[in-house]
């Protein structure tokens, strides 16, 4: 369902008024899309937990986790040793 909607100048800013009964919120958030016809508004909305766990996953996918619990492992020791030396000469 396709509405028209009116936008004017406001200082440097281009305010865009939605009717009503299209149900947006005020603070509501909306992506903007250029087009050839002009622009595209599609709402924002929350992602699932799912979604944000692939994102996360495809993120950490190169990471090689071998060596990141190598390289924990050996700061781990050093800390321990440097707590140690710091018991000892206090």
């Amino acid at each position: 369902m396709a509405q028209i909607v009116s936008a004017f100048q406001l200082g440097s800013s281009t305010v865009v008024t939605i009717p009503k009964s299209m149900g947006i919120k005020p603070g509501q958030k909306f992506e903007v899309r250029k087009s050839k016809n002009g622009a595209a508004f599609k709402l924002s909305r929350n992602k699932t937990l799912l979604e944000v766990l692939d994102e996360a996953r495809e993120a950490f996918k190169d990471v090689d986790w071998e060596a990141y619990d190598k390289e924990q492992k050996i700061r781990r020791r050093v800390e321990l040793r440097a707590a140690k030396k710091m018991r000892e000469a206090w």
